[in-house]
C-alpha cells in the first residue's frame, strides 16, 4: 500500500457567519462541483483523532504559529469505519500539504490500544514514520475533532472549498468509534470555518465569490480549538 500525497497548497482560511455560508454555497453550487465523497449534496461528517507528545509539541507549535510544523492524525467518515486513514498536515508558511495511508479498523485499534506494531505491515513511509512518532516520540491520541462539512472542487489549479460547521471536540474520550457522544461545541455554533485550497492560482470567478479582506481570516486551527475548550 502507498502512501497517497500532493505537493504543498495554498490555503486560506476564514470565520463567517451561517448566513454567510448559505449565501456562499448557493453561488459555489453554479460554478464548483461537489465533492465526489460527499453523499449529501456536498456534505458529510468528519471525526478525527489529533495525536501528539507528552510536552504538547505540536499544540504549542500551532497555537505559536511556527512557519514550519506538522501534526498526526486519524480519520473516518460519518461514524464508519469502512474508511480510515492516518494522515500527516504539515504547514510551511500560508502552503499546507496532507499525506495519508488507508488503514483499517484493525490497525486503528492497534494504534489506539497497543504499540502499533502492526503499522510496520503495510508498504508506506508515513506508517513507518507514524510508528516511530508512537513508539520513540511518545505521540498518543490527545482529542476528538468533529463536524459537518460541505466541499466543493474544481479542476482549475485544483481548487477545493469546504465549509465546516457544528464543529466539536472532547478531552475526556479519544475514541472516535466509542466516544464521539461526549463531543462538546469547542466553536459558537454562530460560526462556520470556510477553507480554500489551491496549487498555483484562485480563478477569477471563483476568487469573486469569496469573502473580501475585511472578513476575518485565521489560523483556525480545529486541533487547538478541540484543547483549548473541550
Amino acid at each position: 500500500m502507498q502512501d497517497s500525497s500532493q505537493d504543498y497548497r495554498h490555503e486560506l482560511k476564514y470565520f463567517i457567519t451561517p448566513v454567510q455560508a448559505t449565501e456562499l454555497t448557493s453561488r459555489l453550487c453554479q460554478v464548483m462541483k461537489f465533492d465526489k465523497y460527499a453523499v449529501d449534496r456536498g456534505k458529510y461528517l468528519i471525526s478525527s483523532v489529533y495525536f501528539d507528545t507528552p510536552d504538547e509539541r505540536s499544540l504549542a507549535g500551532t497555537a505559536a504559529g511556527l512557519l514550519k510544523r506538522k501534526k498526526y492524525r486519524i480519520r473516518s467518515y460519518n461514524h464508519s469505519d469502512s474508511f480510515i486513514s492516518l494522515e500527516r498536515k504539515s504547514k510551511r508558511g500560508p502552503l499546507g500539504k496532507k499525506e495519508s495511508v488507508r488503514i483499517d479498523r484493525q490497525i486503528y485499534d492497534d494504534i489506539m490500544y497497543r504499540r502499533g506494531e502492526s503499522l510496520l505491515s503495510l508498504d508506506s513511509d508515513l506508517a513507518r514514520e507514524f510508528y516511530h512518532m508512537i513508539n520513540v516520540e511518545g505521540y498518543r491520541p490527545k482529542t476528538i475533532v468533529e463536524y459537518t462539512r460541505r466541499a466543493f472542487v474544481c479542476d482549475a489549479s485544483n481548487v477545493r472549498i469546504t465549509l465546516d460547521s457544528n464543529i466539536k471536540g472532547s478531552g475526556a474520550g479519544v475514541d472516535m468509534f466509542l466516544d464521539y457522544g461526549t463531543l462538546v461545541y469547542t466553536v459558537p455554533p454562530c460560526w462556520v470555518v470556510l477553507e480554500v485550497k489551491y496549487d498555483h492560482f484562485l480563478p477569477d470567478h471563483i476568487r469573486n465569490l469569496l469573502p473580501d479582506e475585511s472578513t476575518m481570516q485565521s489560523s483556525c486551527s480545529k486541533y487547538v480549538f478541540g484543547r483549548t475548550f473541550s
